[in-house]
């Protein structure tokens, strides 16, 4: 799957994601903008890429991640830039719904979360 890269709202290059078993190989591959690129996914949420370095003229980076990794990432991306895209605001991601503790369960609090038992 390709999508496009956006720098200032132009598209600068691509990014190719791949499957090899159940790492998820993401490839960028875009034109040197003459400054320090951080990239991101966008989609249903966004994901923090990193920074592609220079190659033979051009920025690249290749990022392998476990199925662990990916939850961070958008399912169905739609592009990567370094902020998103002016109408294409990516929506915030609502904190989980607090658990309420059922009758005869006890709710302890540590590292500001709630653990049940």
């Amino acid at each position: 799957m390709d999508i496009p890269i956006y720098i200032d709202g132009k598209k600068q290059g691509t990014l190719t994601i791949e499957w090899e078993g159940p790492i998820t190989v993401m490839t960028a591959d875009m034109a040197d903008v003459g400054r320090v690129v951080r990239l991101t996914v966008y989609g249903e949420r966004a994901g923090y890429l990193g920074v592609p370095e220079p190659s033979e003229g051009r920025l690249r980076l290749t990022r392998r991640l476990s199925p662990a990794q990916m939850r961070s990432f958008p399912q169905a991306p739609e592009y990567a830039a370094e902020r998103p895209l002016e109408g294409q605001k990516t929506p915030p991601q609502a904190p989980p719904a607090p658990k309420e503790a059922a009758p005869g369960e006890h709710v302890l609090w540590m590292g500001g979360k709630p653990h049940y038992f």
